[in-house]
């Protein structure tokens, strides 16, 4: 049966654009529906937001052809520094350990997304729907999905054979298929924004956990750092409402003076940190992707990493499909879509479980426990294949080693 498009998805952001993007040699017929207009004006908590890429992710978006519309506003992580804030004992890596030029890289939301979103337009196959809101989807036979929009004051209607919910934490999606979710609120906010310190960061991102949460300062452009400080909700509530010079004084008696005075250099944001674990993701003509289908803890700056892994996985799946089955490509196919879903259930459940881990123990007040995590940074810092495995997680090399460390010569000059 004729469809209007080989598959829908649902959610312009990054994770989805990242999809569009990898599907673009593909000859496919993809609608890409987002809520926002592509050109609406971003918020100050949007401007705010950065995020730490890594060294796999990097690859894998040069792969794409991506990266160089990313590298000038990307800020190189070359060494971690991981501490715990009254306490003894210390993690550090550095690339120079591994033979990369870095860890990762912080680079603004906004450019991001600009990059895919600029790639997007020249794709022939990609309809931009934008601004539309998903509402529905329906089941024509066994073979069609039909979704309904909201679109203005209208609706529209459109059908697919595949279906893929990109749209986040609280996934419309994920609901209208019927998919449970295990949610876990932690009962904290990040905060974002950007600072200057008296110190230079020199290429190190610093992650200092506190029994309230984690502080992280990361190198970012212009001489300033990005700052994402994970607090009680009620107390992110408080801290926002300070002027300028008191939330400074409070993050640096948070932080400490390892890089002396810091300064405000930015505005701020929040947003509520929960942890959510769909129980399957696929169902009939349909997959979820990114925070639709996980939502992770900022600690250890693993979830856009992940999701992305996902996203470029399932491009991978449908390309290797189309390529095999010729004319009888059927993007929604029951058993390749189970399939991408079993091949990557271990990378999710390792590092949800490794990064709420994190979380858990060191944001615990049991008297004692300090000490005893202090020891086991030290330890760590003693153990180079333990402390190894760890930086190679974090890296995103662990899955991804044969296009992470390909082409060093294009690398070195990016």
């Amino acid at each position: 049966m004729s469809t209007d498009y080989d598959i829908a998805v649902v959610g312009g952001g990054l994770a989805g654009a990242s999809l569009a993007c990898a599907l673009s040699d593909s000859g496919l017929r993809i609608a890409l529906i987002e809520t926002v207009a592509f050109d609406a004006p971003a918020d100050e908590n949007m401007k705010a937001r950065t995020t730490a890429l890594a060294w796999g992710t990097r690859a894998m978006f040069d792969e794409l052809g991506l990266w160089s519309a990313m590298a000038e506003d990307a800020a190189a992580i070359e060494r971690l520094h991981v501490s715990q804030a009254g306490h003894f004992g210390r993690v550090t890596v550095a690339a120079a350990e591994y033979g990369l030029p870095a860890l990762g890289y912080v680079v603004p939301n906004l450019t991001m997304i600009a990059a895919l979103r600029d790639r997007v337009a020249t794709i022939d196959g990609v309809d931009t729907i934008a601004p539309a809101t998903f509402e529905s989807l329906a089941y024509q036979g066994e073979d069609v999905v039909e979704l309904t929009l909201a679109e203005g004051e209208g609706k529209r209607t459109l059908t697919t054979r595949l279906v893929i919910g990109a749209d986040g934490t609280h996934s419309r999606v994920r609901s209208a298929l019927g998919i449970g979710a295990t949610v876990d609120d932690y009962g904290q906010s990040a905060i974002i924004t950007k600072a200057r310190s008296e110190r230079p960061l020199a290429g190190c991102a610093y992650e200092r956990f506190t029994p309230d949460g984690p502080v992280a300062i990361l190198p970012f452009l212009h001489d300033t750092a990005a700052v994402v400080w994970t607090v009680p909700t009620d107390e992110a509530r408080r801290l926002l409402e300070l002027d300028d010079d008191a939330f400074t004084a409070e993050l640096q008696a948070r932080f400490g003076d390892r890089l002396g005075q810091l300064e405000l250099a930015g505005p701020r944001g929040a947003y509520p940190l929960t942890r959510v674990l769909c129980d399957r993701a696929w169902s009939h003509r349909a997959a979820l992707i990114g925070n639709a289908g996980h939502a992770l803890h900022p600690a250890a700056a693993q979830g856009f990493n992940l999701a992305i892994r996902d996203a470029l996985g399932l491009a991978d799946n449908l390309c290797e499909h189309q390529r095999l089955a010729g004319d009888a490509f059927d993007p929604g196919d029951a058993d390749r879509l189970a399939a991408w879903a079993e091949s990557r259930r271990p990378d999710q459940h390792r590092v949800a479980n490794f990064t709420d881990r994190i979380v858990r123990l060191f944001s615990n007040r049991v008297p004692g426990l300090g000490h005893a995590r202090g020891a086991g940074l030290f330890g760590l810092s003693l153990a180079p294949g333990v402390r190894g495995g760890m930086a190679r997680r974090s890296m995103g090399l662990a899955l991804l080693d044969d296009v992470a460390l390909r082409a060093p010569e294009r690398v070195s000059n990016s």
